[in-house]
Formats: C-alpha cells, structure tokens, sequence
C-alpha cells in the first residue's frame, strides 16, 4: 500500500461496482459477472484489472459498445468443440458461459473446447480457468486483443498482449494458477500507472525510437516476455482466439478505448481437461500435492525465502485483502467517486 491508500470491504466493493453497471443500463445477470471478475481480480492483487477498468466500460456501456442485454448462444455439432456468441456483450459474461459449458462437455467427453465470438474486453483468465479448476478440470483460457506489442526484432506494435492461463486443480494447496501475458507486462499497468501519475520500469516498453521509456505516457510498444519465446506464445494465442474464431488477429481488433460506441469484436478460446476421465480425481490430487511438497523442498536461490507455486502470491494477497479490504490509491478512489456521483451511489467507502 501507498500512503494515500485506504482499504475498502470487498462484498461492498462488488455491490458499488454491480449498481454501477446496473444504473448504466447493463442486465442483472450480466452486472453480477462484470462486479464479481473485477473484483475479483483486485482480490488477487491485478489491479491492473480490477476495477480500474469501471469507468471504460461504463462509458461502453454508456455509448453503446457493450450491448447491455445480450443473447449469449451456443453452437457446434461437436461435443467437444463449440462456439459461443457473446452478442457484442461483455466479454466476461459471454467466456464464463463458455467456461462453463466447456466443463460440463468435459464431464462427458474428457475434453470440451470453445471459441468465443462477437465479444469484447474480458478481464482476467484467471478468473475462467479457476472456475474449471473448482470442478476437477485443468483450464485453459486466451484471449487476443489490439496490437500493443512490438514482435521480438521489431519496433511498431502487432500482437496484443494476448493473455494466456491455465490452472490445476489441488486437494489442499492454493489452486495452481499460471495467468500470463505474452508481453513483459499487461498493458493495464501501464494504465494503471498513467492513472496513478508513476513512472514504470524501463525493460517494460519502448517509445516511438525504439527506446526503453520509463513514462507511461510515451510507451508506443510493450515488449514480448522473455524476446521471441513471449513473440512465439503471443502468436499461439492470437491464432486460438483470433484466427479460430473468425474475429481477427490483432491488428484487426479494436482497443477497449478507441471508440467507446463500438463493439471490440474479439475472439477468446477456453478448454476443460476433465481430470476424472484420466485417472482417479484424488490420487491425481495427491500427485499434485506431493509436488509441491517436493518443490517447495528445493533449496532456494540468494534473496528467496522460499519457492512459490503459480498463483501462490495471488493466493495470499486474495487471503489478506478478503480479510483486511482492497487497498484503493487515490486516482482509482476519484474515478469512482465521480461514478458515484453520476449514478447518485455512496462510495463503497462512504456508503
């Protein structure tokens, strides 16, 4: 936390953030998701997209670039392969549905994949991938969107930041929860911190010379993570999400923030791997965990105190700010307040 933050109960966090979006015009159903993955993701400490991301979408909204009330549909003979329509909707509602159905064909099949269309922004993998992982499956979820990164060798933006994630379903451990970009950092922290007037580490982004750039509001590119391995997975993802679902890749898919009146139409791509249909669900289980035990044993590196599991810090901050509230820094608190003020809502702080 900085000085200037104060911590804020989560529940009351979602119930401002659903009343926003439910004054704003969108459905019930689809508030409940929209509140629940942002904040969502500030329980796991993304920030980056959390609730940050309120006001863009309200004004989608607002504008009509979210359709706020959307027919979500499901099509494809297969059982183990489908498409789901988001109807220009947001892009949380239509892959949780996705998600969901994928986990339920995976019940029956042992694998179920989906591409969804004719969506827009849809937060955090993480938040789809957990979802199967409470069930007794392995998730999978990516997604493409516009061009802000550089290919490795290059300057000029191509690929989004084209997230990807996967979780793993344990017996008692923290699920285990890789949610990546396939750039050096997500592009939401470079908002994030342009929002709350910071600079950011030089080997994050490169300026319009091809430079490293500390200030936010000269990035032209974000860098692919780890040079061409990060360009090569980049690519993987805007072909899955992209090219498989008929959306484009990249360069064709507009920014959240372009043009608040129009519809991103991006594509994502979600997969279940039933656990069960393998082997028995508790003895994997129980491999699983004896991994851990066995990493957790390994003798750590200078400046370690120990080894940590993908999607173990995110575990612990969602532990801590469950029970001490969401620190919100004063930029986010101002966004929010003049949300407040425009649909007549108390502050989460002040209600």
């Amino acid at each position: 936390m900085t000085v200037d933050d104060i911590r804020v109960d989560s529940q009351e966090l979602k119930a401002f953030t659903r009343s926003v979006f439910s004054r704003a015009g969108l459905d019930d159903d689809a508030s409940t998701v929209l509140a629940d993955g942002l904040v969502t993701a500030n329980l796991r400490g993304v920030d980056s997209h959390g609730v940050v991301r309120l006001e863009p979408y309200t004004l989608k909204l607002e504008q009509g670039g979210f359709n706020d009330s959307p027919h979500v549909s499901v099509t494809g003979p297969r059982s183990g392969t489908f498409r789901v329509d988001a109807d220009d909707g947001p892009g949380q509602y239509a892959t949780v549905e996705a998600m969901d159905r994928a986990v339920e064909r995976a019940k029956e099949t042992g694998a179920a994949f989906a591409v969804v269309e004719n969506s827009n922004h849809f937060g955090t993998a993480a938040y789809y991938t957990e979802r199967a992982a409470d069930r007794d499956c392995i998730g999978f979820a990516m997604t493409n969107v516009g061009p802000n990164v550089a290919p490795f060798g290059g300057i000029d933006p191509y690929f989004g930041t084209n997230p990807l994630a996967y979780s793993i379903p344990t017996l008692e451990s923290p699920t285990i929860t890789l949610d990546m970009a396939t750039s050096v950092v997500a592009k939401g922290k470079i908002i994030l911190a342009a929002e709350e007037g910071k600079s950011i580490p030089e080997e994050w982004a490169l300026d319009e010379r091809g430079n490293s750039t500390t200030d936010p509001s000269e990035v032209h590119a974000l860098r692919p993570v780890g040079g061409p391995k990060g360009y090569g997975l980049g690519l993987l993802v805007d072909v899955c999400s992209g090219l498989l679902s008929g959306m484009g890749h990249s360069p064709s898919v507009d920014s959240l923030y372009d043009d608040y009146s129009k519809p991103q139409r991006i594509g994502h791509f979600v997969g279940a791997l039933d656990v069960g249909a393998f082997r028995d669900v508790e003895a994997f289980k129980n491999d699983v965990e004896t991994m851990i035990s066995e990493l957790k044993s390994r003798r750590t590196a200078e400046g370690f105190d120990e080894v940590l599991l993908p999607g173990e810090p995110e575990a612990r901050t969602r532990a801590k700010r469950e029970s001490e509230g969401i620190p919100l820094g004063s930029g986010v608190r101002e966004t929010l307040s003049e949300l407040a003020d425009a649909y007549d809502l108390d502050t989460p702080w002040d209600g």
